[in-house]
């Protein structure tokens, strides 16, 4: 299974493009975390519907990934509620 869809053509409508996951918490139902991708433009993360927001550059968020997939690849096995595949949304 590929890691994400192919993206579709950008159009002028909707060029942009959103990956979303619900990340389980201890005290709420769930933490929402997206990420934003528009053509030609940063990318845009956000963790609890926008509180912790920030724009990376695809350079930064390479990076970023790689940092993150190290350090939390130290802490343990992935739980099951990760292992699902994100298709992405226009809105």
């Amino acid at each position: 299974m590929p890691y994400a869809d192919e993206p579709d053509e950008p159009t002028a409508q909707e060029p942009r493009r959103f990956y979303r996951l619900r990340a389980p918490h201890v005290d709420k139902a769930s933490v929402p975390v997206t990420v934003r991708v528009t053509p030609d433009a940063d990318l845009y993360v956000a963790v609890g519907s926008g509180r912790r927001r920030m724009y990376l550059t695809p350079n930064e968020a390479w990076a970023l990934w790689r940092c993150l997939s190290e350090a939390v690849a130290s802490t343990g096995e992935p739980p099951e509620w990760i292992r699902v595949h994100i298709t992405p949304t226009h809105r």
